[in-house]
């Protein structure tokens, strides 16, 4: 979700089948002559049971982490990737949809999976399922990489502030709230999501970070664990809002820490610039 390298705007496997959507009567104009940015914004609700996301938010506990610091903010990122198969790679796996939209081939994401990890395989696959499902993708296969995000509030960090606009090194990706705003008698606030176009420079291409266009930034809460965005890296920035603990002293008896699980995929740049019109009035770009 931070990456500095420069975005790609090129897939490296083919995607293949469809998306499926309402009739492009009246649209179809619009997106062949540009008309249309290709942004892509969509609020997703309940994108994992809540039975499996509370079994596994239970187990994210016990996984290791990679601590790193972002604009002076301490983060932790859960390895749910074998690194044997990883190999600094971000798309290590596809998932394919059936005609029906179901997800049916999931052998290569799964054998890229760490070993003890099968509620976290569960939710990561259940997130994909209703990204699909929201996309319409049928008979698709599609790159994909999930991985989790844990945002600890501590007496040494009491807050998550100046985060940067940037996009994620993928055409799509969907980010599902996983952790309660209300935590062992404390908590947190904040953490909305917002988006903004890309301001154009001439003669720079398109990088990880940016500068938000001004008149163009829109800011999201999510609601409840559960909650989701689906959202472009292609003509769209984004970035977190800032998050402050409810209670500071309460964080001498024990941490709050706000939880992400992200789901990157890669469709083509032509697929996305589609749905951002099929979409219709979902599309909150």
């Amino acid at each position: 979700m931070y990456s500095t390298t420069s975005l790609s705007t090129q897939s490296t496997v083919a995607l293949s089948g469809r998306i499926d959507g309402s009739s492009l009567s009246g649209k179809k104009e619009s997106l062949e002559t540009g008309n249309n940015s290709g942004r892509v914004i969509v609020k997703v609700t309940n994108t994992v049971s809540e039975i499996t996301l509370a079994k596994a938010y239970q187990e994210i506990d016990k996984l290791p982490t990679d601590d790193f610091e972002n604009t002076g903010n301490k983060l932790r990122q859960v390895q749910i990737i074998d690194p044997d198969k990883y190999n600094d790679y971000l798309f290590p796996s596809t998932v394919s949809f059936d005609a029906f939209g179901k997800l049916s081939d999931t052998e290569t994401f799964d054998k890229k999976f760490v070993p003890h990890t099968d509620l976290i395989n569960k939710m990561c696959k259940e997130a994909l399922q209703t990204m699909g499902r929201k996309l319409n993708w049928r008979n698709y296969t599609v790159e994909a990489h999930c991985f989790l995000l844990r945002y600890p509030l501590t007496r040494e960090q009491t807050q998550i502030r100046n985060m940067p606009w940037h996009r994620d090194k993928c055409t799509l990706s969907m980010s599902t709230l996983l952790s309660p705003y209300n935590q062992h008698d404390n908590g947190f606030t904040g953490g909305a999501l917002s988006f903004a176009k890309e301001l154009n420079i001439s003669g720079v291409p398109a990088r990880a970070f940016g500068i938000p266009a001004e008149g163009t930034i829109k800011t999201f809460k999510y609601q409840k664990p559960g909650d989701g965005f689906i959202f472009d890296g292609i003509d769209t920035l984004h970035k977190l809002e800032d998050v402050y603990v409810l209670n500071k002293e309460m964080l001498v008896k024990r941490a709050v820490e706000r939880r992400l699980l992200t789901c990157f995929t890669r469709p083509s740049e032509d697929d996305v610039r589609y749905l951002s019109v099929v979409l219709g009035e979902e599309n909150l770009a």
